[in-house]
């Protein structure tokens, strides 16, 4: 019978805890950041196995050790956890197939992956990744969670209030996860073979194992602790990712900034319709702090612009004052604070308020910066330390405003210093990579089966792991 390389198998424990699943979320908390570090590396070293099918035809042998390891580490944890919870058994901290646990991951041997294959094998697990995204996805339903979560509550209830665990659930669980790490095997080109569309419930896989011996893959044999090196060598570059990816970005976003500044050294906002049946329109609590050690490190930093374009026959108003000013000045007339845009219109804050005329703008005493023009008007300011509001009205005070604005801030050339992060995210990332792949294939070499050849005698034939069903 032609079967499925990869071989999820689940040996229901018959008498399982009420309480315990209630606490499992802390017990595994060690697994989880085991498997947050390991994961990081899976994916660093998938990349590397891309690489290696495309230029090579070969999959690296430690690579695909490491990455069945913590995909076997993930079912054990996920077994015991809120993937199934159908063990009490606590999973070991290893890589290795662990033989006495309920939840074993098995990988027959099978066809290298073809060159093309790291192209296109995210594409067409796409039907896949659909039908398990309804699954585990958050429904619009009252239930706060998706479909197996549920399931998953129920089971746990169950167990909760009866003492049972109701076979159809388990089977039902079982096999969303067999589905799931099928696709996630495909995904990191541990099989070639595209995953059958289906879902196979139950603990043991549904196509029984030949009787007879069968060629696997044996595990090296792990007669010692892991060795520190390796270890050391993961944990170190999956923790100099997050600095390598953080100045990276950085780097990259101060030189897009810099590349939208114009000749005079702005950077300038889309235009934006502001329009309201009230007397102004305000921008408020606009709190700034530390303006004089940006002046005094650049003369190019804190300058900045707004342009108001208004219709001809009415002459707008545009101005800058201490946020308390404009709140006595505002008070019991009703007026539109701005507080944000959704798909490029305004949204607003109606304060309190008859819709009434204000005494003209441009009489108070208050303003720190101010501009006043028919069509189109333009306010500069150098920032300042403290709470500020901004101010769009018409110069008479009338109700009804409407305009379109755009602001600008005067920045100093970012090439440098965007360069610079960017070149030392690069660098760091690198050798966060290479302390990756240095300690992934170090620790993938311990479970990495014997190449057959000369040296080594033709490939032993094992009999595949025995396993119960539910």
């Amino acid at each position: 019978m032609d079967l499925y390389p990869l071989r999820v198998e689940a040996r229901r424990d018959e008498s399982l805890s009420r309480w315990l699943w209630l606490v499992k979320w802390l017990l595994l908390l060690p697994h989880y950041l085991a498997l947050a570090v390991l994961w990081t590396g899976l994916v660093v070293l998938t990349l590397v196995a891309y690489l290696a099918v495309l230029f090579t035809g070969r999959y690296p042998e430690p690579i695909r050790a490491y990455n069945l390891g913590v995909l076997r580490w993930t079912w054990r944890v996920g077994y015991y956890g809120y993937q199934a919870l159908g063990t009490d058994a606590y999973p070991p901290f290893t890589l290795a197939d662990h033989p006495d646990h309920p939840a074993r991951l098995h990988l027959d041997p099978h066809e290298p992956p073809p060159r093309w294959l790291p192209l296109v094998a995210w594409l067409f697990a796409v039907p896949h990744l659909i039908v398990l995204g309804a699954l585990y996805r958050t429904t619009d339903t009252p239930a706060p969670f998706g479909l197996t979560a549920a399931l998953l509550l129920i089971a746990g209830l169950a167990l909760l209030f009866t003492g049972r665990y109701p076979g159809g659930l388990h089977d039902l669980l079982v096999g969303v996860a067999r589905w799931n790490l099928r696709v996630a095997a495909y995904l990191v080109l541990l099989v070639p073979r595209y995953p059958p569309l289906r879902l196979d419930q139950g603990g043991p896989e549904p196509d029984p194992a030949p009787a007879g011996p069968v060629a696997a893959q044996p595990s090296r044999p792990d007669p010692h602790p892991p060795v520190a090196g390796p270890v050391t060598a993961l944990v170190a570059g999956v923790l100099l990712l997050l600095p390598a990816v953080g100045l990276g970005t950085g780097g990259v976003i101060l030189l897009t900034v810099d590349a939208a500044r114009d000749s005079a050294g702005y950077v300038t906002s889309p235009v934006q319709r502001l329009q309201t049946s009230t007397a102004a329109i305000t921008a408020e609590h606009v709190t700034l702090t530390g303006t004089g050690a940006w002046t005094r490190q650049t003369a190019d930093l804190g300058e900045l612009r707004l342009e108001v374009t208004a219709p001809a026959d009415r002459p707008v108003f545009v101005g800058i004052a201490p946020q308390s000013a404009v709140d006595t000045w505002l008070a019991g007339t009703a007026h539109d604070e701005l507080t944000g845009f959704a798909s490029g219109a305004a949204r607003y804050d109606r304060s309190g308020g008859p819709v009434r005329p204000v005494s003209a703008p441009a009489a108070q005493p208050f303003w720190i910066a101010q501009s006043t023009g028919s069509g189109s008007t333009t306010l500069q300011w150098t920032a300042a330390d403290g709470e500020y509001a901004v101010v769009v009205a018409n110069v008479t005070g009338a109700a009804g405003v409407s305009a379109d604005v755009r602001g600008a801030a005067r920045i100093p050339d970012l090439t440098g210093p965007g360069s610079g992060l960017l070149a030392a995210g690069v660098l760091i990332g690198l050798l966060a990579v290479g302390l990756i792949v240095i300690g992934g294939t170090g620790l993938g070499r311990r479970h990495s089966a014997p190449v057959p050849g000369p040296q080594n005698g033709p490939t032993p034939r094992l009999n595949p792991p025995v396993t119960t069903g539910s």
